[in-house]
């Protein structure tokens, strides 16, 4: 399947904010069990450390998702400067004729 290079710039500019949100909406979401998690264990009959395990395993998976989304930020830098490269070399066609082809070849790769 080829992809232009305006195609993909859309379809990259239009998926990577919805992966940053969903990052943001699964530390949301594990912040408010951790919230009920402690709560319940306040409950009447049940003892001070009840779930314990449980907690420090999802206290790592919160752990796991900031550094998820470190890794997301660097995504979203290096799409950057991918996007200053390419508008460069676009700029610039007789510098290299065969440059968009290249890099046309290079994003399908990449997306295989």
């Amino acid at each position: 399947m080829s992809i232009t290079i305006s195609s993909a710039t859309a379809r990259i500019a239009r998926q990577l904010p919805e992966a940053e949100v969903s990052l943001d909406s699964a530390l949301l979401a594990s912040a408010r069990l951790m919230e009920s998690m402690l709560l319940a264990r306040q409950a009447d009959g049940i003892a001070t450390f009840t779930g314990q395990t449980a907690l420090m395993r999802l206290a790592k998976t919160q752990r796991s998702l900031l550094e998820t989304q470190n890794d997301m930020i660097r995504v979203h830098h290096e799409l950057l400067g991918i996007g200053r490269d390419i508008k460069a070399i676009a700029d610039e066609p007789e510098a290299c004729p065969k440059t968009a082809e290249l890099v046309e070849e290079a994003l399908m790769l990449r997306s295989a």
